[in-house]
């Protein structure tokens, strides 16, 4: 059984730009490594996966957060989506970019249970 890796990211991507992206990196690194990685997006991160409301962004040393999270799906990580915060931000699956999850509290929990390392951002 792979190492599994869950990290919870909930700050604004426009405000915590270095911790979105740096969660991607590590993320990214891991599937490298052929671990299994989840990324849950809670609270005000949830408005990193609506359509075009990120585009550009990005860290000094990163690539764009857009382009490292296509790679992170492309190469099989989980992105999930706190079904409460979004519907608090109303943000609707129509919104958002193809490819993610909107999950509640259960998922997560299990995740975190099942994981080998958990990381919070």
């Amino acid at each position: 059984m792979a190492t599994k890796v869950v990290y919870v990211i909930s700050g604004d991507p426009r405000e915590k730009t270095e911790n979105v992206s740096a969660v991607f990196a590590q993320a990214l690194t891991a599937i490298s490594f052929d671990y299994e990685c989840e990324i849950f997006l809670m609270d005000e991160a949830v408005k990193s996966v609506v359509k075009g409301a990120i585009e550009g962004i990005k860290f000094k040393t990163f690539e764009p957060i857009t382009e490292m999270m296509e790679n992170y799906m492309d190469m099989g990580g989980k992105l999930y989506v706190c079904h409460p915060s979004s519907d608090a931000r109303d943000i609707t699956e129509a919104d958002c970019i193809d490819g993610i999850e909107f999950v509640n509290a259960s998922r997560l929990l299990e995740s975190g249970k099942n994981a080998d390392a958990l990381f919070t951002f």
